[in-house]
């Protein structure tokens, strides 16, 4: 009997040798516990204010950035802060290099605005009492400069050094009041003002801590030349 259609015979695969190497199995509770993070590690497009703030730190020359989103009536602008290495103030060039960066993944519908960190200079007022047998200048001396914005020996940072705060970092009075009494020869200290340069007394003093903003940056400089940056008064009493 002759038939006028044939099927090919299968094809037939086989290994005729065992398998070696590879590993074994990725257990399914951790692939559960770590493929979130996996898809957080890669960020495709800035959607959230988390987002934006997250890219913006992780570009060159950023020491910090934070972000929020406002809705002005008519389009959703991402705000996001920059805060450089160093210094309080960050070049227009970064500025500029972080909104071409921040470009690739904005969301459409979220206009662009990248600046410096807000700045907030405070007004602060201390009373500090000196334990006898200690010289008042020596006292006086290092108490500004443990609360000011150089840097100290060992490499520590002065109380309001530019990379010591950053955003919405609250000023609170109980570690004003630890960096002073530290100092040799302090025997207490009182804080008599804390509150916002140009702004109304709100009760921080009395609540022990002084709030900021999302993008806001505590600031004191204490440079006479600039008293709009901050100021820092300390009362020295005590027996000599």
């Amino acid at each position: 009997m002759v038939r006028g259609d044939c099927e090919a015979p299968a094809a037939v695969v086989r290994n005729p040798l065992p398998a070696t190497g590879g590993t074994q199995p990725e257990p399914v509770e951790q692939v559960r516990q770590l493929a979130p993070l996996d898809l957080r590690r890669t960020r495709l497009r800035a959607v959230t204010a988390g987002d934006y703030a997250a890219l913006a730190g992780a570009l060159p020359g950023v020491q910090r950035a934070a972000a929020e989103l406002r809705w002005t009536g008519s389009v959703q602008e991402a705000h996001i802060a920059i805060d450089a290495y160093g210094t309080a103030a960050p070049a227009q060039g970064l500025l500029d290099s972080v909104a071409q960066a921040l470009e690739t993944y904005r969301r459409i519908g979220h206009d662009l605005v990248v600046g410096p960190a807000r700045l907030v200079p405070l007004d602060i007022a201390l009373t500090v009492c000196a334990a006898p047998g200690h010289q008042h200048g020596q006292i006086l001396a290092e108490l500004y400069r443990v609360l000011g914005t150089g840097r100290l020996p060992g490499g520590r940072l002065g109380f309001f050094h530019p990379d010591a705060l950053t955003f919405g970092e609250p000023v609170r009075l109980s570690r004003l009041v630890a960096v002073a009494a530290a100092v040799p020869g302090v025997e207490s200290v009182e804080v008599t003002r804390l509150r916002r340069l140009y702004g109304q007394d709100r009760g921080e003093r009395e609540d022990g801590v002084l709030r900021l903003g999302p993008l806001e940056i505590a600031t004191c400089d204490n440079d006479p030349d600039r008293p709009e940056n901050g100021l820092l008064a300390i009362s020295l009493g005590g027996a000599r």
